[in-house]
């Protein structure tokens, strides 16, 4: 089991932006044996491969405190290769742990509608919805948004962070219902709904504008991406969602077939019932005539005994 790799003096381990010395956070004793982390829940997984939820967050958190400002509370230990492939650990390179000052963000694995730039679904020939493939994307967008500043600032360095797996059967409506992203979590427009023109933060367009900020033109920042390995990210055309069929019980199976039997028995019967029912007319005529001659036969012997 490796340790972490030490690039300060020898009573301050390697990190940034004043990360704490100690190696007191799960990551750390799990890797050195102390604790262990539930694989099923909890992953080491970088800021670039987390996507946001949501296409407009709010510059302050809840408490009032700005985003921004967090960033600066975020630090960074470095850490030499590591046999915990499980939680997904470099097996070959050095890598940075982001150590932020709030808990893990919860992440789930989905497929996120496509969207237009109006908002509206993209739909197939069709008429079918499109979507992405299957992607981490963020149940809390504010803080991937300074988690993506905090591993933009130490490009071009291998950066993970720990992060909590929320299970598609765990959701709740109201937590996909955020899923409205109409560049599949790639960008996110910061600032109150109502104000104009808000900024938009693009992690990848973000590393490429501090690497080369005299680059300008958008050609010459693709240019350029190819240089410094960040290749230009080419998003799949979507695809739709296979019909899953309702398993059917056996016991419902035997009624429909008995149901379906019985039908067809009663369509090959001859129906004798397209003529006019004669009988029953002459039958209920011949009730009505008996019933009147009784009632006229009762008042004729009443009526002879009351007058004599």
């Amino acid at each position: 089991m490796g340790r972490p790799v030490q690039t300060g003096p020898p009573d301050e381990a390697a990190s940034e932006k004043g990360a704490p010395a100690t190696s007191t956070d799960p990551v750390s004793m799990h890797l050195q044996g102390r604790q262990e982390l539930d694989v099923e829940r909890s992953r080491l997984l970088s800021p670039y491969d987390i996507f946001f939820s949501q296409n407009h967050i709010r510059p302050e958190f809840q408490d009032g405190r700005s985003i921004d400002s967090a960033v600066e509370f975020i630090g960074s230990r470095r850490f030499a290769p590591h046999d915990a492939k499980d939680l997904g650990v470099p097996q070959k390179t050095d890598w940075w742990l982001l150590l932020p000052p709030f808990p893990p963000i919860e992440v789930i694995q989905w497929r996120i509608k496509l969207r237009e730039e109006d908002g509206c679904q993209v739909v197939d020939d069709n008429g079918n919805e499109l979507y992405g493939d299957r992607e981490w994307y963020s149940l809390d967008n504010r803080r991937l948004y300074c988690l993506q500043k905090a591993a933009a600032a130490l490009y071009p360095k291998q950066v993970l962070v720990l992060v909590s797996i929320v299970h598609q059967e765990e959701g709740t409506c109201r937590e996909f219902r955020k899923f409205r992203s109409v560049d599949r979590g790639r960008s996110i427009r910061l600032g109150h709904r109502d104000s104009p023109n808000l900024p938009r933060w693009c992690l990848r367009l973000e590393v490429l504008r501090a690497l080369a900020p005299h680059t300008a033109q958008a050609v010459q920042v693709q240019f350029f991406s190819t240089q410094v390995g960040l290749e230009e990210e080419v998003l799949p055309a979507g695809s739709t969602l296979p019909r899953l069929s309702r398993p059917r019980r056996p016991d419902r199976d035997r009624q429909g077939w008995i149901r379906r039997a019985r039908q067809k028995d009663s369509r090959e019967q001859p129906d004798d019932s397209t003529g006019p029912p004669w009988g029953s007319h002459l039958a209920n005529a011949s009730l009505f005539v008996l019933v009147y001659a009784s009632m006229r036969l009762l008042f004729a012997m009443w009526h002879h005994y009351n007058y004599r």
